[in-house]
């Protein structure tokens, strides 16, 4: 049986952006919701989802923040997932962001705090489960370290393109890997 493709965006975007329409595209049961950027109410949202659906029917794709929640949530409810690009360390990451943020997909803005920044600790995963994830990067992110990502799930299905972007240029050419990812 397919699972239900649920993608999780990052930080400035939104549910059916660059890659949540590539992944509608090609999985139409698919859920590509819009994530409060409050991060526990993100959180929160996503585990409504899971509960819904149940675990065993979902596989989580994680987009940058998205992979960074996605990790967290695969790892508490044993599931599956397919990173792209995905944030290590947000915390870390998204300090320099404190202020206003603007979100380009839909004109709409909001204010980073220091507040959110911190409660992204509670969702930092020190250990993984190497075979719940599929990893995809690019050597030409230019918002992330990708050899950071590569050495933290270096046990797991690591895909690494050389080139790209932060935005995963040619998303759709990881379609069969995906939906490969989500029949295991």
């Amino acid at each position: 049986m397919q699972k239900v493709l649920l993608y999780l965006h990052g930080f400035r975007s939104v549910g059916l952006c660059y890659k949540g329409k590539q992944i509608a595209s090609f999985a139409p049961n698919s859920l590509t919701p819009n994530l409060s950027y409050v991060p526990d109410l993100a959180i929160a949202y996503v585990e409504e989802l899971i509960k819904k659906y149940g675990a065993q029917n979902l596989c989580l794709i994680g987009s940058s923040l998205g992979g960074y929640y996605a990790t967290y949530l695969a790892e508490k409810y044993a599931m599956k997932a397919v990173l792209v690009n995905p944030v290590i360390n947000a915390y870390k990451t998204l300090l320099p962001a404190i202020g206003q943020v603007n979100v380009s997909y839909n004109n709409t803005s909001f204010f980073w705090s220091l507040n959110l920044v911190e409660s992204l600790k509670k969702y930092f995963v020190d250990s993984i489960t190497p075979e719940l994830y599929c990893v995809l990067l690019q050597s030409g992110d230019q918002v992330l370290d990708c050899r950071i990502a590569a050495q933290k799930f270096k046990d797991s299905k690591l895909i690494i393109e050389e080139g790209g972007s932060h935005h995963f240029d040619n998303f759709i050419n990881q379609k069969d890997t995906i939906l490969f990812w989500a029949k295991k």
